[in-house]
């Protein structure tokens, strides 16, 4: 589904405004089935969306003072022109202005099989004049926008003695190398080719039998050795019921000893004996890189990052000895290395947590562990939560992109993302079969029970809103007896980018999904409107990705894009494809045209082999939503404007004019201020309570 349109879609054609509606009310209601699936919701956020921007644009207040004065055709003209590019081309609109007449386009959807409708009564301003003020700006410019980077670059989430060779006689001790086992065999890791790097880190889970201190480990990253002593290894817990002691080693990586491309490493363990040859085994194993890249995008682009709060631990539905006296659980602090006892009991079901109404799980997302009871039957998960508000401008904007990065480590398992939206939480990613509410239908994200499938980035940018948002990440071990396990998550973050031009950005996001082997395909569709300048494929591949491969389909044939060990941060589709195929381009690869049409792209990921290097029980490739294709026009599409309001009609246009003029310095652009056109509307005689009421629907 291809939503395009505002806040949560792509394709607006936002009007620069700034200014204050001396409203005293606003009143709202949604016209929508109780169960509404996914595109009954999308359409009730464009509607919503468009509604908002149209008042504080000022377009209703415009359209109500001319149908009052009897235009009847220039108060639809307008509503039409900005409705056009408001609402995507696949979704037909009629708005209806108090008790005028309408202003509608059926888009040739003669047949509704999804329909929204949203009904808001503005209060009339109470200024009396209406001051617009207007600029044409032909196109954007583009420019290199930096962006920060920290993703997971590998992962390993297992018992290593649960793999071949290290499952037979001795271990650890007869077999001191991950990977092969006798000897040492390079992992291979990718980073961006791209890429500047600043710096990196590796966390190794150990745990040891018997009461035993931890085995030491030498990593080696491209061949420079990274020593851990027994020592340094931080005692975390006893494992319940058991003897078993685990630690964790937090190793730097000097940027110097890392490159833009593929890298490798691998672990030798040592200090074990052989008296106690089968008590040692590695429990997790993450490799977590910063780094910076850069692409092209259209000047007035805004890219903001919001951080999680970093939390790790594990928590037990009774209290017992767990290597600190007799506690619920375990706190993790891993910037300080300081391990606490959790003294309260933090138990949650899981037909609570899986409720339709998660907001109970609001008492658990403070990154303190606790218990998810009954997961399934007999087996408990050990969780934590962790949630991050913020505030994106109250304006006109375009939200135009928007990710969740997650970095997670220790004994995860599963994993799941929700947005707020507005109401109650909606999940946009779980690990297995989920019904993601308000949806009544069961989203599919994995082809088996969802064990490993941990995403590393989640694409959002559908379910942010102007105003405030909150983002919650939620990941936990399944615990199949009483192996309650720590897990943590590690500088994760939620991006958003968004802008108050009428800038055009179309994104297409392919589906989360986990495989059963270890190579997986899918398909996406995108389309490019006259216009467009760039086309660019964001990455979002599994954290244990071999091969990424990027094709597109010209008359029935697929042909390579992109076919590499090293997966990108972001790929010139544009340009790769002029480069050859030209199956949407003309030209070459360092001038192009994109040529208006429906395409299809096609991305194959690979996993391991060797699923010791993983720890997945297949190697199993995956694919996620932050995987996407996104469609960029440098034109505007629209004059950039703004309105005022005063009671005397010269200072409500002057004021326009400064605002708009504010707007375009602080966005970069030098302009004229002799260009500016304005103009003052009387809006003293609107009515109290104008009701505006906007249809929508597809096909």
């Amino acid at each position: 589904m291809d939503d395009r349109g505002l806040i949560f879609t792509t394709d607006a054609t936002l009007a620069l405004v700034i200014f204050i509606v001396f409203a005293s009310a606003m009143v709202t209601y949604y016209a929508m089935p109780n169960y509404a699936g996914q595109d009954q919701q999308s359409l009730e956020r464009i509607a919503g969306d468009a509604l908002r921007i149209m008042e504080y644009d000022g377009t209703i207040y415009t359209a109500a003072s001319l149908y009052q004065s009897g235009n009847e055709t220039g108060a639809n003209d307008i509503l039409t022109e900005r409705l056009d590019q408001l609402i995507p081309n696949n979704t037909a609109y009629k708005m209806t202005v108090d008790d005028f007449a309408s202003a509608e386009n059926d888009r040739g959807v003669l047949v509704s099989k999804n329909i929204a409708t949203r009904v808001q009564v503005l209060s009339a301003p109470q200024e009396g004049w209406m001051g617009r003020a207007w600029y044409k700006l032909e196109k954007a410019e583009f420019e290199d926008q930096q962006n920060n980077v920290t993703t997971t670059v590998w992962n390993f989430h297992n018992w290593l003695t649960n793999f071949n060779p290290w499952s037979g006689s001795g271990g650890l001790y007869s077999y001191p190398f991950w990977g092969r086992g006798s000897t040492a065999q390079n992992i291979a890791f990718s980073i961006p080719s791209d890429a500047v790097i600043s710096n990196a880190f590796f966390l190794i889970g150990s745990s040891s039998a018997n009461n035993g201190a931890s085995y030491g480990a030498d990593t080696y990253i491209n061949g420079n050795r990274i020593r851990g002593n027994p020592n340094q290894f931080i005692f975390l817990n006893s494992r319940p019921g058991t003897t078993t002691r685990m630690y964790n080693f937090q190793g730097n990586i000097s940027a110097s000893n890392l490159s833009a491309g593929v890298n490798n490493f691998y672990v030798n363990f040592i200090n074990t004996t052989y008296a106690k040859r089968n008590d040692y085994n590695m429990a997790w194993f993450a490799i977590i890189a910063n780094y910076t890249t850069n692409f092209k995008v259209p000047k007035g682009v805004i890219n903001e990052k919001y951080s999680f709060p970093d939390a790790a631990g594990l928590a037990v539905p009774t209290a017992q000895e767990l290597g600190g006296g007799s506690a619920f659980g375990r706190i993790y602090d891993l910037d300080t290395g300081t391990v606490t006892s959790l003294n309260t009991r933090r138990v949650m079901s899981w037909a609570t947590f899986r409720d339709s109404n998660r907001n109970l799980l609001d008492n658990y997302d403070d990154g303190i562990p606790f218990v998810i009871d009954d997961l399934v039957t007999n087996e408990d998960g050990c969780a934590v939560s962790v949630i991050r508000e913020f505030d994106l401008p109250n304006e006109t904007i375009s939200i135009l992109d928007g990710a969740v990065y997650v970095n997670a480590y220790g004994g995860v398992d599963n994993a799941m993302v929700e947005v707020w939206n507005g109401n109650q939480w909606e999940a946009v990613f779980c690990s297995f079969d989920f019904k993601s509410t308000p949806t009544s239908s069961i989203t599919d994200y994995t082809a088996g029970d969802g064990y490993g499938n941990l995403p590393g980035i989640i694409y959002i940018g559908d379910k942010l809103r102007a105003g405030h948002n909150k983002v919650r990440i939620t990941i936990w071990d399944r615990v199949p007896s009483t192996d309650y396990d720590l897990v943590g998550l590690a500088d994760c973050y939620v991006t958003a980018s968004y802008t108050k031009l009428p800038i055009k950005w179309n994104n297409f996001p392919f589906y989360s999904y986990q495989a059963s082997s270890n190579s997986y395909t899918q398909t996406r569709s995108f389309t490019t409107e006259s216009g467009a300048k760039e086309v660019y494929l964001f990455a979002g591949a599994g954290t244990d990705t071999k091969n990424y491969r990027v094709q597109i389909n010209k008359g029935g044939t697929w042909y390579n894009l992109y076919d590499s060990a090293i997966v990108p941060y972001a790929l010139n589709l544009a340009s790769l494809d002029a480069a050859g195929t030209k199956a949407f381009t003309t030209g070459n690869a360092g001038n192009y045209t994109i040529t208006p049409g429906t395409y299809t792209v096609r991305v194959t990921v690979t996993g391991p082999s060797n699923y010791w290097e993983s720890g997945d029980t297949a190697g199993n490739a995956e694919i996620y939503s932050g995987n996407r294709v996104a469609v960029l026009y440098p034109e505007f599409l629209s004059n950039i404007w703004t309105a005022s309001y005063a009671p005397e009609a010269e200072t409500a246009r002057l004021r326009a004019i400064a605002k708009l003029n504010q707007t375009l310095q602080e966005a970069g652009y030098d302009v004229d201020p002799s260009l500016f056109r304005s103009e003052a509307l009387f809006t003293g005689d609107l009515p109290n309570n104008i009701p505006v009421r906007l249809d929508l629907w597809r096909g």
